[in-house]
């Protein structure tokens, strides 16, 4: 199997449904709802879309030309069968993933109360029971392994860390959630890495809040970390290359729709243009601009963009 780029992550169905049954009372302190036990609640929307870290950042690379193929586990149901449908329409090569019986396919359940704010009813045992043995795909080429979130089972990524040594690949993650990581594990997937894109918040949470993005690239890079991006969706995104640190706003001013699906979409538009050798004003720029359109609708897959015409962004350098 012969690919640009091998995406691991998750694959899955989104489930959005919102009603006026479904948001908070209006003159209660506390923001929930209530659902009580045997009772009927009106839905007003439903809105179902193929989703997951390395779905969507696959989805993204087919549509700029990029040869990618999809590793995630899934069940043997019907949603297995329609996520291998919609990958193959996309063009995304979908022979690397795994379906077993085991589990049923991951399914995530929003209960939208108003806008950019839901309840979140995730299952995600097929993501979970990804394990090494699953993931190793024969006949292997593949110019990049990008992990669209950090597997659960630690040996993948040591695993294709020594696969990337030996078939002269390259190795991008995206962190978005340390997954229980020992620290020992988590360095080790920080030197092993070609290119480490962080989610700011997460950053700030495990290097203290009080450091500036500047210091957190400093700690990074002090790590072994030669290539970083830092990014929120919906404010400023730090890229670290060459020593120099590149800092752009979002694409255009937001009011988001929906949050799902945009870490995903910033961190896959940033690699596909730093893939296609461009350089990283442009890989900001196509980054926010595809978290962007996707925080604009429900359900991430329609929103991505393919092969814009996009202004490019004005970003402020510094030299660490």
């Amino acid at each position: 199997m012969d690919l640009d780029i091998l995406c691991i992550g998750s694959a899955r169905f989104d489930i959005f449904i919102s009603g006026k049954e479904l948001k908070p009372d209006k003159f209660s302190v506390e923001n929930n709802i209530e659902l009580k036990n045997d009772s009927f609640y009106k839905i007003d929307h439903s809105i179902y879309e193929a989703g997951g870290s390395a779905l969507n950042a696959s989805i993204l690379f087919a549509r700029q030309g990029i040869t990618a193929g999809c590793l995630a586990r899934t069940g043997k149901d019907h949603l297995a069968n329609q996520i291998k449908i919609i990958a193959k329409h996309e063009g995304v090569q979908t022979e690397t993933m795994v379906s077993t019986p085991e589990h049923h396919t991951d399914l995530n359940i929003h209960i939208v109360t108003e806008r950019a704010t839901e309840i979140n009813l995730g299952y995600s045992n097929s993501s979970v029971a990804l394990r090494a043995k699953d993931a190793k795909v024969s006949n292997l080429k593949s110019k990049l392994i990008y992990f669209a979130d950090l597997p659960e089972d630690f040996r993948i990524f040591k695993y294709y860390c020594n696969w990337a040594k030996v078939n002269k690949a390259q190795i991008y993650v995206n962190i978005k959630d340390l997954k229980g990581y020992k620290k020992r594990q988590f360095n080790f997937v920080l030197a092993n890495s070609n290119k480490v894109l962080f989610p700011l918040m997460l950053a700030s949470a495990y290097f203290g809040e009080e450091n500036s993005p500047v210091e957190i690239i400093r700690q990074l890079n002090g790590i072994g970390v030669q290539s970083l991006v830092l990014y929120d969706v919906t404010s400023n995104s730090y890229a670290f290359e060459d020593d120099t640190i590149f800092m752009a706003p979002t694409y255009k001013k937001l009011n988001p729709l929906d949050m799902t699906g945009s870490e995903d979409a910033f961190a896959a538009g940033y690699v596909s243009e730093i893939f296609q050798q461009k350089s990283v004003p442009q890989a900001l720029t196509m980054a926010s601009a595809n978290a962007c359109s996707v925080m604009e609708i429900f359900g991430t897959r329609i929103a991505i963009l393919k092969k814009p015409a996009l202004r490019t962004l004005k970003v402020e350098t510094e030299t660490l």
